[in-house]
């Protein structure tokens, strides 16, 4: 009797463990038993496939869908498995942003790995492997600074990094020397080499598999893993053009590269979340088509081999069972009785589950009255211990389905924003980093090289200043606070800039000689411009207030490492930009 007790109770454990994992694994196992045609055979409107489309059609509809121009975008793809490659605007070099510090750590990470350099880390103050993170994850500029001057400078590091991008070391001489350019088939060249030889770059694709878990590629795509470099670079009045981009392999059952680069685009970072689900869709509908299709070839080859060798059958052939028979319609009845119930239920219910659940329960409930009965077991200390364990599993359902349950935080989510927005203007930019989740460099340190971009930097920096917007609304462990946001609007001074700059220059031209101003055919002399420029550009900012502008934006806040931390919004960056950039 003793034995029969263990047992039954090892088995109730056992269901339990059970019934906590099989959730997951039944939501992971679910998709293997779906038909793998179902959605390449015809969209829920009974429109045609993904896979019928023309790649280029599908990224044009996605470019008038977030209303780009395709002069404003270069994409390309590839099917790391099957060699399929697509591209918009392949081979024309556009502003790279920080996805340039991706090539830099392939480049400068294999040289640690074969020895041609060595790092001191007592003399560097850190590992490489945290210099390496900071660059990948948190796309620190002083870092990656740091790396290119070991490899000789900037200009250098293109040299030596080309063979990377499927480019000549003198290709990149000249203008893509000296500016941050680059095409999207040199990036897709680089994420093939990546993804091709990783052990030539360990370690590099787990790290950028952890970077901006909800930005870019992954602001609205979780379903696969992603290992992506972003760039972000806000338009000023010294950087004309905006650029936001990402690059990076998407783990889907066929992995593939994609690169998309953007400039002055205002949905730029929708359209790159957007072309990434997209390619998803696409990737797999092909991956899905082309394994139906061999299936199917499969099936006729068999078919047709065994009807080479199967003989002529008999003329007559034994009646079926009868029990098999009875079975049969008893489950075709069985069938007809449940389909409109089943029809009724939520297609998000979790039946699999429920129903181990239910089974758990019956189970559960023959083992007690079997231990009360026969072996004079207390019936409602194991009733009520049935009862906990089946509430147990249903609350882990309910969790895993429905996300957190009951969540606790602390503190105060409107202390983070007020510290981050405090900082802010106060110009401590590190300072204010601290309270965001997903950015460790916003870029406002950096002071820009000619006058006139520090004349705007000044003005706009001064401009800032914040007032919160009722309380935060607390939800689990996420938050959202509105804050009411003041700062200098940089698009509406163009055009009182551009007429002062006129009144400037013709000032100029009565006060000096004609010499002074005009070259040889007659053309104003750049410094005369230059002149005439940030005079224009000082008096139209010393009413710098006469341009400021307020944005309400709704700001978004989670409970991570046991405390409240902001995500920057593309709102948020275009705002601190001057209302410039995304």
């Amino acid at each position: 009797m003793k034995r029969l007790k263990t047992l039954l109770a090892l088995l109730l454990a056992v269901l339990l463990f059970a019934g906590l994992c099989l959730p997951a694994a039944a939501d992971d196992a679910a998709p293997a038993e779906e038909d793998p045609t179902a959605e390449t055979a015809s969209s829920e409107d009974g429109g045609a496939s993904i896979v019928d489309q023309d790649w280029d059609t599908i990224i044009r509809d996605l470019l008038a869908e977030h209303y780009l121009y395709d002069t404003q975008v270069a994409v390309g793809y590839l099917n790391l498995v099957t060699g399929e490659e697509h591209y918009l605007n392949p081979d024309e070099y556009m502003t790279a942003a920080s996805m340039f510090k991706l090539p830099l750590c392939m480049y400068y990470t294999e040289l640690l790995k074969t020895g041609r350099t060595t790092w001191d880390e007592e003399k560097e103050g850190e590992s490489y492997k945290s210099v390496q993170d900071n660059i990948l994850l948190y796309s620190d500029n002083k870092a990656a600074e740091r790396l290119w001057e070991k490899l000789g400078g900037y200009a250098e590091f293109r040299r030596l990094t080309a063979p990377y991008m499927g480019a000549d070391p003198e290709e990149i001489k000249g203008v893509n020397e000296q500016y941050n350019r680059y095409t999207a088939r040199q990036f897709i060249t680089c994420l093939k080499l990546l993804y091709d030889e990783n052990e030539r770059f360990p370690d590099i694709i787990e790290t950028m598999k952890q970077a901006m878990p909800d930005r870019y590629f992954r602001l609205q795509e979780n379903r696969f893993p992603i290992a992506h470099k972003f760039g972000f670079i806000p338009s000023t009045m010294s950087n004309e053009e905006s650029a936001l981009n990402d690059c990076g392999i998407v783990f889907t059952s066929q992995p593939f590269a994609l690169v998309c680069f953007t400039r002055n685009g205002g949905a730029a970072e929708q359209f790159l979340t957007s072309c990434c689900s997209v390619m998803c869709d696409y990737t797999e509908a092909s991956a899905a088509l082309t394994a139906a299709q061999e299936a199917e070839e499969k099936a006729r080859a068999e078919a047709e081999a065994a009807a080479s060798a199967t003989p002529e059958p008999e003329a007559s052939e034994a009646p079926a069972d009868e029990a098999s028979l009875a079975g049969s319609e008893l489950l075709t009845r069985l069938s007809s009785r449940l389909s409109p119930v089943l029809s009724r239920l939520p297609k998000d219910l979790p039946v699999i589950p429920l129903g181990f659940v239910v089974l758990f329960m019956l189970l559960g409930l023959i083992a007690v009255l079997r231990l009360t009965f026969r072996y004079r077991a207390r019936f409602f200390p194991l009733l009520f211990a049935l009862l906990v364990s089946a509430a147990a599993m249903l609350l882990s359902i309910t969790g895993i389905y429905n996300g957190t349950v009951y969540a606790k935080p602390s503190g105060d989510p409107a202390e983070t924003v007020v510290l981050f927005f405090d900082n802010l203007c106060a110009g401590r930019y590190d300072a204010a980093c601290e309270q965001l989740r997903d950015y460790a460099d916003l870029g406002l340190g950096d002071t820009p090289s000619t006058a006139a971009g520090r004349m705007v930097y000044d003005a706009l920096h001064a401009s800032y200043s914040y007032e919160l917007v009722g309380e935060p609304e607390v939800k689990m462990l996420d938050a959202v606070q509105k804050v009411r946001f003041r700062y200098l609007a940089l698009p509406s001074i163009g055009d009182d800039v551009a007429a002062q700059t006129q009144r400037q220059i013709e000032a100029i031209v009565e006060q000096s000689n004609p010499n002074e101003v005009y070259d040889a055919d007659r053309h104003y002399l750049p410094e005369v411009t230059e002149r005439a420029y940030l005079a224009a550009l000082d008096a139209v900012l010393a009413h710098a207030e006469k341009y400021y502008t307020e944005d309400e934006l709704t700001l978004s806040l989670t409970y991570t490492d046991g405390r409240w931390q902001m995500l920057m919004s593309p709102e948020l960056l275009r705002a601190l930009g001057g209302g410039t950039g995304v």
